[in-house]
């Protein structure tokens, strides 16, 4: 989980970056405001593309990191379960046997 904390924490300041250095560079370039407006529109649209691709990987990851989660505890659930069906009947032979030798 962390590394993939630290993997996003990386891709949006790299995203962030990219858009700022991009806009930057287009609001200094000489060319006129319409030209402007028009690339800063298609890089605005390319770069929600790319976060939309990137949000749509990392949700996709979640839900698979949910489902394994899920199936891990419904492992340990069976587990705890099969253990305490054990102590039970351990314990109901030792009172059986205690009640035996004890002529209970």
């Amino acid at each position: 989980m962390a590394k993939e904390s630290g993997a996003f924490k990386l891709l949006a300041g790299l995203l962030i970056g990219a858009a700022a250095g991009a806009a930057a560079g287009l609001l200094m370039a000489p060319q006129s405001g319409e030209e402007t407006r028009k690339q800063l529109r298609k890089e605005a649209d390319k770069l929600k593309k790319d976060l939309d691709k990137y949000s749509n990987d990392f949700s996709e990851k979640a839900k698979k990191a949910k489902a394994d989660l899920e199936v891990r505890l419904a492992e340990v659930k069976s587990k705890l379960q099969s253990t305490a069906n054990d102590l039970k009947s351990d314990a109901k032979k030792a009172k059986d046997e205690f009640e035996e030798n004890v002529g209970v």
